[in-house]
């Protein structure tokens, strides 16, 4: 066989492999093959969470690890309108206002303006069957336990951790126990950000995604039906 034939017939070779292997990544990808151009992760939150639009290294905290969507509004409410005019979006609005925009997490810091009972419990179910029509997962952030919101978060975190019982796709961050015993983190109110509080809740965020995206990418794609 001549070196001409040789040198064909290995081509021939590569491209049927070639072909075979994109193929078979097609037919079973990964989610992380999917992530080329919406975020990963969207965060919905009050004037808490807000501090994220001031604080530009907290935000830049986050996008270094996952690409990130901040969707946060002061006043901003559950399931109804803000407890001020300009804050006219939910964050279940705004949750279905970024369909299709990020693929996998969605981080909840809402909730501060909203009632005790059967109305946060209606909210945050509202919440996880928008989030699992969309096929994201949720992360709630606790509600820190300090100055005039003390004792409305003790039980909307005691409420919370029980629906981390009944929804799969839920998970829990704990934002008052990791806030604990610091300094330099909190405006007079004990509740609000300054600098350093959006960087270490930047920080919280990062630890708590990482095992969630991580499994999320090692899981296939199965495909939707048309």
């Amino acid at each position: 066989m001549g070196t001409l034939s040789v040198v064909k017939r290995s081509r021939v070779i590569f491209l049927v492999v070639a072909m075979l292997s994109v193929l078979t990544g097609a037919s079973n990808p990964t989610r992380a093959q999917q992530h080329a151009d919406p975020a990963r992760v969207l965060v919905l939150g009050d004037s808490v969470f807000n501090a994220f639009t001031h604080v530009d290294s907290a935000a830049e905290l986050m996008n270094q690890r996952q690409t990130t969507i901040f969707a946060t509004q002061g006043c901003q409410r559950l399931i109804n309108e803000g407890c001020m005019d300009f804050a006219k979006l939910s964050a279940l609005q705004q949750l279905r206002r970024h369909a299709g925009k990020f693929t996998d997490v969605v981080v909840i810091g809402t909730g501060y303006n909203d009632r005790l009972g059967p109305e946060f419990k209606a909210a945050v179910s509202a919440i996880m069957k928008e989030a699992e029509a969309q096929g994201v997962e949720v992360l709630w952030v606790t509600y820190r336990v300090a100055g005039n919101v003390k004792g409305k978060s003790r039980v909307l975190n005691s409420q919370l951790r029980r629906f981390d019982q009944r929804w799969e796709s839920l998970h829990v961050a704990d934002w008052d126990a990791h806030s604990k015993d610091t300094e330099g983190w909190f405006r007079e109110d004990g509740v609000h950000l300054i600098t350093q509080g959006a960087i270490g809740l930047a920080k919280l965020l990062n630890g708590e995604l990482a095992p969630i995206l991580e499994r999320r990418d090692a899981s296939p794609v199965v495909p939707s039906v048309p």
